[in-house]
């Protein structure tokens, strides 16, 4: 049976649209809903993306054709550019379509700002994210689509969207705690007010917020990035009469003309802007900015229903399977051929009487097995090492450490590259981990989501993943199918690889530069890998992290130099390394880190040379950051 309908969905952070259109007829019927970020909140957003297909499907549910298996649809959804997280959103969806098709919102807006021409477009809202189409949809699906399309930012609030509603009111919102500082508010936020010679914008934020300081706390606590995007039409309402509006939207329009620039960069496409914030925005362009610009033809929604009908001659013959079916979970001799040959898959002679111990036996038994750890991470010292230079020659080009994996393996990656950032002062982006599955199986196991191939290759793909790259895949069993794929695209690509795998001769070894591969022995509890095995990469990942960071001079001596103190735990922290790197007191260490905007390596320059922080930059700039020798350069 042919399809007869299409059904585009938008969704976004403040709220989702729908679109079903019957083919023949052209009549179509539209309904909206709530929010639906994949990113924010996958669990919300699959609920309003289910019902607003319910409410679709059942406006023509008397029509003899309505069938899902009659339908094409589009999702363009915040975060749908993520493979494992479209995945599980289509999974979990309760119909089978003739063609289901998730990518992020930033695809449906482009293919709808310009009927599906060329054209360069930016979406201003409670985020931003740009794109372009370097030339005209096909009308059919051809395979050459994602080549010419580019994306540009969309990397989340608050790292990334800069531009966009919650990144402008996040402004807003600091300068009032800078201006309730000033004012010593903390001593008691029950009495304190803003004076008559503050910013009338903070004057009303804090109304706006409160309405008094003491409620500001419980805001912040539970502010979401739509209530700082709620805070824009104040602050462009008072631009006309307040110097403080007047900046912060200056500066928000030098970030939106920036991603404008980068996403169109040479290109002679026009321009258009879409989202909440870009009609506001907009007067306040530069002309040599706007000469480009143009109105957008379409909406996010009608690029949705654009690609679906489009999409019509790539019709699935068959309902989607599901990522792990029935009969490949009980009948893979292969499989079974790979865990008998494993030897954390063994059973460990030493634990079979472990169900008879009392709690003390069990312990003692766990111990034991555990000292048997170190040893084996020790031998793997050499190609560790290996792997630390290539890390640090990645690093040194500009380039990423990407750590994959899948269950335990996987949330040790994310475990070790979450913690580089507060460690050691790097962006968010250096150090990154993936896990099959996304962000939910962090918490919650995927199930079949370890093996796909493509998966891990597409995961790649997502963060833009390039040579300049160095891929980390971790699998106690070394067979897991997610992480060869990534590593196979990985060496296609010409990047360096490196497996960390507890099984000798495993599959994954195959697959990679370097192979780390520490002999853990039998599980005390068979099988149960994020025992010995997990310790044995949790060490593994700890080194090399830890090692390459201090290969590029994040430490002075044996102290963490670039830590960043962002709460009060870690800023005593650094007033102690301070003091243990200069042997001066508690008042001249804090004295030096608040003269130097709280930068350890910094304040200890200054202690130890006397110079000043500018030029204490410049020289560590020019010692590529190094502590020890920039003292070494002064001091000479």
């Amino acid at each position: 049976m042919s399809v007869q309908f299409i059904i585009g969905i938008d969704g976004g952070g403040t709220k989702t649209e729908g679109r079903i259109k019957e083919i023949s007829t052209g009549s179509f019927f539209e309904v909206k809903g709530g929010a639906s970020s994949l990113s924010n909140d996958f669990a919300l957003a699959t609920k309003n993306i289910t019902n607003l297909l319910n409410q679709l499907m059942s406006k023509f549910v008397d029509h003899a054709n309505c069938k899902p298996e009659n339908v094409s649809v589009v999702i363009g959804v915040a975060g749908g550019g993520v493979v494992s997280q479209a995945d599980r959103l289509q999974s979990e969806l309760p119909f089978s379509f003739a063609n289901l098709q998730i990518c992020n919102d930033a695809k449906t807006s482009l293919f709808g700002a310009n009927n599906g021409e060329p054209v360069t477009v930016v979406a201003l809202g409670t985020g931003s994210v740009g794109a372009r189409l370097d030339a005209a949809a096909s009308s059919n699906n051809d395979s050459n689509d994602e080549s010419r399309e580019h994306y540009y930012g969309g990397w989340g609030f608050p790292v990334g969207d800069d531009g966009g509603g919650a990144k402008l009111g996040l402004s807003a919102v600091q300068s009032l705690l800078h201006e309730l500082d000033s004012h010593d508010a903390k001593k008691d936020l029950n009495t304190t007010t803003l004076p008559e010679s503050s910013p009338a914008l903070l004057v009303q934020l804090l109304e706006m917020i409160g309405p008094k300081p003491s409620d500001l706390p419980d805001w912040l606590q539970s502010a979401t990035p739509s209530m700082y995007a709620a805070i824009c039409p104040l602050i462009f309402s008072l631009e006309p009469k307040c110097k403080l509006a007047k900046k912060l939207i200056k500066q928000h329009v030098h970030h939106c003309e920036q991603l404008i620039l980068t996403s169109r960069k040479n290109s002679k496409t026009p321009v258009v802007l879409l989202g909440g914030l870009s009609g506001v925005t907009f007067p306040f362009l530069s002309e040599d900015v706007t000469e480009y610009c143009q109105l957008a033809l379409g909406t996010s929604l009608d690029g949705a229903c654009l690609l679906a009908e489009k999409n019509i001659n790539n019709v699935v013959s068959e309902p989607r399977k599901a990522a792990v079916q029935t009969d490949e979970l009980v009948s893979d001799p292969v499989l079974l051929q790979q865990l008998n040959n494993m030897v954390s898959e063994e059973r460990n002679p030493n634990s079979k009487q472990i169900d008879l111990m009392d709690s003390q036996g069990i312990l003692r038994l766990i111990n034991n097995e555990d000292k048997k750890v170190p040893l084996a991470v020790e031998h793997c010292i050499k190609p560790m090492s290996e792997a630390v230079d290539m890390i640090v020659d990645a690093f040194n080009k500009g380039g990423r450490l990407i750590y994959m994996g899948a269950g335990t393996s996987g949330r040790l990656g994310v475990l070790d590259a979450v913690e580089c950032p507060p460690t050691f002062s790097i962006s968010p982006e250096q150090v990154i981990g993936i896990i099959a599955g996304g962000e939910k199986a962090i918490y919650k196991a995927v199930e079949g989501a370890e093996d796909s191939l493509v998966l891990g290759q597409k995961d790649l793909e997502a963060i833009e993943f390039n040579d300049n790259d160095i891929l980390v895949g971790i699998a106690a069993s070394g067979r897991t199918p997610y992480v060869i794929g990534a590593l196979d695209y990985a060496n296609k690509i010409g990047a360096k690889t490196v497996c960390v795998v507890c099984n000798e001769d495993s599959e994954m070894t195959k697959h990679a530069n370097i192979v780390i591969c520490p002999i853990v022995g039998p599980e005390v509890l068979t099988g149960s890998t994020r025992l010995k095995s997990g310790t044995a990469q949790k060490l593994v990942l700890n080194m090399l992290s830890t090692a390459s960071m201090i290969r590029t001079g994040k430490s002075y001596e044996n102290l963490m130099v670039d830590v960043n103190a962002s709460n009060k735990k870690l800023y005593m922290r650094a007033i102690r390394i301070v003091m243990q790197a200069t042997e001066c007191d508690a008042d001249t260490a804090e004295q030096a880190l608040k003269k130097t905007s709280f930068k350890v390596k910094l304040a200890i320059l200054h202690i130890l040379t006397g110079v000043e922080p500018k030029q204490g930059e410049l020289t560590l700039l020019q010692n590529k950051g190094f502590l020890r020798s920039s003292v070494e350069a002064l001091n000479s």
